[in-house]
């Protein structure tokens, strides 16, 4: 959390302002799982922005039988947002963050001379330094914080 969630009430990803379109350099999108979003949350809602998300966004069908494997690729349906939805609030959850609103793409503003896989690389590095028994967000959320911390000093 920043100093600037510290200092007010408690944040909320409502407090993450939203913009009409994808905010340009600066920015890195968060990854559509709930690692982007431990990662979002724990670098501060004064950091994030978020805008509608309008992609037109595909999935692979796969179906086998006796006959062999069928592949398809067709439009994610409202029934598989819900489902990536609630994996990410789920992962969050167990992370000791609150649940996101679904329907956006996330956008964190990047730290003076680092780039998203940076910023995402640096994290990966703390938790796979963790004892191998750390293996649920709650056990790892206190690295990603630090982490997040160590990097945004001074930003």
């Amino acid at each position: 959390m920043s100093n600037d969630q510290a200092a007010t009430a408690t944040p909320r990803w409502d407090d993450v302002p939203v913009l009409a379109e994808p905010p340009g350099a600066g920015y890195y999108e968060l990854t559509e799982n709930g690692w982007g979003a431990i990662i979002g949350w724990f670098s501060g809602v004064d950091r994030m922005v978020r805008c509608p998300d309008r992609l037109p966004h595909m999935v692979t069908e796969e179906c086998t039988d006796r006959n062999g494997t069928r592949r398809r690729v067709v439009p994610r349906t409202p029934e598989d947002r819900q489902y990536i939805d609630d994996s990410i609030n789920e992962y969050l959850r167990d992370a000791g963050a609150p649940t996101r609103p679904g329907g956006y793409r996330w956008f964190l503003r990047l730290p003076e001379g680092y780039t998203g896989i940076e910023v995402e690389g640096a994290v990966n590095r703390a938790v796979m330094a963790l004892p191998p028994e750390h293996v649920h967000p709650s056990q790892f959320a206190p690295c990603i914080r630090e982490t997040l911390q160590r990097i945004y000093v001074g930003s």
